[in-house]
């Protein structure tokens, strides 16, 4: 990974110098390249020049570029690219093509279980990413998200500059509030996950939304075998009394 010199803000990071990597001549034709470029250099790509002026490996990096913006850009997307795809990988793998089996058993909106079956014991941070998507889920049930008799623009016949958002009905909508009430903390035990949840008023709606999430999350991040909304499984049984807790509205602070 590239290292970044002190005068691009805080302390040595990425694209740092390497001294004696470039000479002059080198930059002289890395001037010429940026010179040949045909179009309108953006901002950043200026402002990287004149710093690649003290930075030998920054000047490496455009002159590899040919001058080109589009280039360096997409070289730099690689770069990141490849680290997240590490820290991914480092965090339980990069996923499954095959879809999880979704299953429903009988479901209490006040007490109801939700249960996901891993390919493998989470890893590293793998839990806490799945925790992540839950807590997301529900925060926007929280906040009224999953309120199908307000959908209007799903239900318009085209998104235009013409579509009017009718305010009646979404005060309407929120004179009869479709909010979560609480939920409980990830729980796990070997390739197995569950959470219990008080839906509240929210609609089933909501089971549609976290499912999607669920199946690009298990393609993309941390492969699910399966996922099942409601009932009990036999040998996991479920606590006589539900208790949850409150997820804060912070996105600086901690579930409470």
């Amino acid at each position: 990974m590239f290292r970044m010199q002190n005068h691009l803000g805080g302390p040595r990071g990425i694209l740092s110098p390497s001294p004696n990597m470039i000479g002059s001549k080198s930059r002289i034709k890395l001037s010429r390249r940026i010179r040949s470029y045909d179009g309108d250099l953006p901002e950043w790509f200026i402002n990287l020049k004149e710093l690649a002026k003290d930075d030998d490996e920054l000047a490496e990096l455009l002159m590899e570029s040919q001058g080109d913006p589009s280039k360096l850009e997409a070289k730099l997307k690689a770069e990141m690219d490849s680290l997240h795809n590490r820290l991914v990988g480092e965090s339980g793998g990069s996923g499954e093509e095959m879809p999880p089996q979704i299953h429903i058993r009988d479901i209490d909106p006040f007490d109801t279980w939700i249960w996901m079956e891993l390919y493998t014991p989470p890893t590293g941070g793998a839990g806490e990413m799945l925790q992540e998507v839950v807590n997301s889920w529900f925060m926007l049930g929280r906040l009224g998200a999953f309120d199908s008799s307000n959908l209007q623009i799903l239900y318009s016949e085209g998104i235009t500059s013409e579509l009017q958002y009718d305010e009646d009905q979404q005060e309407n909508a929120f004179s009869l509030q479709s909010t979560m009430h609480e939920m409980g903390e990830l729980e796990f035990r070997g390739p197995w996950a569950r959470f219990w949840v008080d839906m509240g008023t929210s609609d089933e709606l909501a089971f549609d939304i976290l499912l999607n999430a669920l199946k690009t999350f298990s393609k993309e991040h941390v492969g699910l075998r399966q996922i099942v909304i409601g009932g009990e499984n036999d040998d996991w049984p479920i606590p006589e009394k539900s208790s949850g807790y409150d997820v804060s509205m912070d996105p600086t602070g901690e579930i409470l």
